[in-house]
């Protein structure tokens, strides 16, 4: 009977490419142009802490409060355009697509850290009821799944509301729009904590984030994210 169903469920509505959209088999995410397409993140060629190609580093010049960051796919093209379909549009089974890839990221990378807990970047309660929906909360459920850590849904808050979103400011512009945005509730007394979001730009929410987690006891902050996104390259005269 199951699969009756499943087979008329995919008459249907048929499963379509994360990032483009076409029909695809039940069992993959994405077609077969932007699997081969989709930018992954090099591991050996980034930087283990701010997460950025070691030519772009920028640890020299800003000091993190979370001791690396590491993300399966670089915010571009095929990886934007899935993720833009998870967090605006309705599909929000790719959340399956984005954790399996960042647990094998914090299965290779991390494999020896021994988490206590995931917490995860938090939205305001009024923005959580007008999208329908957390992104950040969504995938650290999803990846806890993959990764058996629980998930800690009450340590950290967003407590303002009204905010412009980040991707809206310069570089300067993110550095104050996040100061006071979260806080933590609780202890964390002596944990280690995977902290999740879906994409990591400038870095300044994940470090705020870890600021107020180390503020209640945490001793040490990982993040991951679905996606990072590199410096634009300066082009050559």
């Amino acid at each position: 009977m199951k699969k009756i169903f499943r087979a008329a469920a995919a008459a249907f509505f048929p499963k379509t490419c994360a990032a483009c959209g076409e029909i695809i088999p039940e069992e993959a995410w994405l077609c077969e142009d932007c699997r081969n397409r989709i930018l992954r993140c090099d591991a050996a060629r980034r930087c283990p802490v701010c997460g950025l190609p070691k030519k772009q580093c920028v640890c020299k010049n800003r000091i993190f409060r979370f001791e690396g960051c590491i993300a399966p796919f670089v915010n571009t093209q095929e990886a934007k355009a899935a993720m833009m379909r998870y967090k605006y549009g309705d599909y929000k089974a790719i959340a399956r697509f984005f954790a399996e890839e960042m647990a094998k990221t914090v299965k290779r990378e991390y494999g020896e850290i021994a988490f206590d807990a995931i917490c995860y970047v938090p939205m305001h309660r009024r923005k959580r009821f007008q999208r329908g929906t957390e992104p950040a909360k969504l995938l650290a459920e999803t990846l806890s799944e993959f990764l058996k850590i629980p998930v800690d849904h009450g340590l950290l808050t967003c407590a303002t509301y009204g905010k412009k979103p980040q991707h809206e400011l310069n570089f300067e512009g993110r550095r104050e729009n996040v100061q006071g945005l979260y806080q933590a509730i609780g202890s964390a007394e002596g944990k280690t904590l995977l902290l999740v979001d879906d994409i990591k730009t400038s870095g300044f929410t994940l470090d705020e984030c870890a600021k107020q987690l180390l503020n209640v006891g945490a001793s040490e902050i990982r993040c991951v994210t679905a996606l990072i996104t590199y410096p634009k390259q300066k082009k050559k005269v």
